[in-house]
């Protein structure tokens, strides 16, 4: 009896703590179930379904009230727009959210504040979403984008056609220099698909996320349109407005390496041509300010040290994208873009594949143009110091540049300090002397009057002795 209870007193215990390990929020999936209700009456199932390809359009003065379905708060809140995303509000019992600010289609809203109830205002016209997930306090999960804004100087700008370009043919440098290494990557991107399959715009951003990129592309305005030459993409694209773009990117990031297109556009694709003699004209343009004076104007002129194309044949490098990156559970930077290629579901149907051993690999490349010498080995920030480390060299220099001044000030106040005493001394020796010097000054004086009185006073008496000796006759 006694071991029978026993053994159900030790059931009853591990169930307990297995169910504290389930229900812990730092251990357990934080994502809670939304209960989402709309002031147009629309069906909310399409915001919950995980989809892409599934939206609800909402219009100015629109809102969406937003709990969880088991009464949790809300820490969190994913939302992926399904258009242009524009400056939005959210109201929390804590007080109203800016939000938008940087126009990110994938956006998660962190709260200060756990909240009960949360509500999007829309403040446009024609503003799709596609899903809301919501999430208490713990760890997200990995496929939750929590995106930086472009940075102020990329190390690398990576500059492709079109979203999957830039996992097909540049797929490693993410891993290799953004991950594994400390570089800030910048993408950009020639296409836009709002106009075409929009689902691509999605798809570009879950591609980057899964390669290691956190920090939000550009995206320039030329329509996704095939090329199957360089000619037909002269007569489909303006060439002008494709390097005024890419000279004022340029210009705004101030990238130290450049990487762009094949010069015969890979397998031939006109617009990757396109591209790429854009970017060889747009690096030329950039360090003029009398070319495209508005984007100097804005932001100044830059002569880029290097830029490389892919599968160029002069000054040759390739990159060792089968080192494990351990923060990447240990996958390669290879198998790392083959992963990220997956994202990109619309276009699984195709040929290409990522791969660093056949004719378009993916680590082959050609140092084009540069200003800070040749490569001698296979690594693109050869001769570079990325913007990282010249901050913390100039932090350095600074920390030793100041200590140095506080060394010279300690030791002028040293110094300030000595003459004083010397000072003080030396005066004291002065005062020690003049008062000796007033002593026997005071000394001699006082001889001097002793002197006088006894003078006085023996010719006092001599005229007093004399006197008498008259009476006396």
């Amino acid at each position: 009896m006694k071991k029978s209870l026993i053994l159900n007193f030790m059931e009853l215990f591990f169930l307990c703590v297995a169910l504290a390990i389930c229900f812990s929020p730092d251990i357990m999936g934080a994502e809670l179930t939304p209960d989402i209700s709309t002031t147009n009456g629309g069906s909310t199932a399409s915001l919950n379904d995980g989809s892409h390809s599934t939206f609800l359009t909402f219009n100015t003065g629109d809102s969406i009230t937003i709990k969880s379905s088991d009464g949790n708060t809300i820490s969190g809140i994913y939302i992926i727009w399904d258009s242009p995303a524009a400056p939005w509000t959210l109201t929390v019992e804590s007080g109203d959210i800016s939000c938008g600010q940087y126009g990110f289609l994938h956006e998660y809203v962190s709260l200060d504040t756990p909240a009960l109830t949360a509500v999007i205002n829309i403040p446009q016209d024609n503003m799709r979403i596609s899903d809301i997930r919501i999430f208490s306090e713990g760890e997200l999960p990995d496929d939750v984008q929590i995106w930086n804004p472009p940075c102020d100087k990329a190390d690398i700008l990576i500059v492709a056609s079109h979203a999957d370009d830039d996992i097909l043919f540049f797929g490693g440098i993410i891993p290799t220099y953004g991950v594994a290494g400390d570089a800030d990557i910048q993408v950009i991107y020639m296409s836009e698909f709002w106009s075409s399959a929009k689902i691509r715009e999605h798809e570009k951003l879950d591609g980057l996320w899964a390669a290691g990129l956190n920090i939000y592309p550009v995206s320039g305005t030329f329509p996704d349109v095939y090329s199957k030459d360089m000619e037909t993409a002269k007569t489909q694209y303006n060439f002008d407005d494709m390097v005024s773009f890419v000279t004022c990117q340029i210009r705004r990031f101030e990238p130290q390496i450049i990487v762009t297109h094949d010069q015969n556009g890979e397998y031939g694709h006109g617009f990757h041509m396109l591209t790429s003699s854009a970017v060889v004209t747009a690096v030329e343009a950039a360090s003029d300010s009398s070319q495209y004076p508005d984007s100097a104007a804005a932001y100044g002129v830059w002569n880029t040290p290097k830029t490389y194309l892919h599968l160029y044949g002069e000054n040759k490098i390739r990159l060792d994208l089968r080192l494990p990156i351990d923060s990447m559970g240990g996958r390669t930077a290879l198998q790392i873009a083959a992963d990220a290629y997956k994202q990109h579901v619309s276009q699984q149907w195709c040929w290409f594949y990522v791969s660093d051993d056949y004719e378009y690999s993916c680590a082959d490349f050609g140092l084009y143009r540069t200003t800070v010498g040749y490569d001698t080995g296979n690594d693109m920030l050869e001769n570079i110091k990325t913007y990282k480390e010249q901050a913390a060299e100039a932090e350095s220099i600074s920390i030793a540049e100041r200590e140095s001044l506080e060394a010279a000030e300690r030791e002028s106040l040293k110094k300030a300090e000595e003459e004083s005493i010397m000072e003080s001394e030396r005066l004291s020796s002065i005062e020690q002397k003049e008062q000796e010097e007033l002593e026997k000054n005071g000394a001699r004086f006082k001889t001097t009057i002793i002197i006088c009185l006894l003078i006085i006073a023996a010719v006092v008496l001599g005229i007093i002795v004399a006197k008498l000796k008259r009476k006396h006759r």
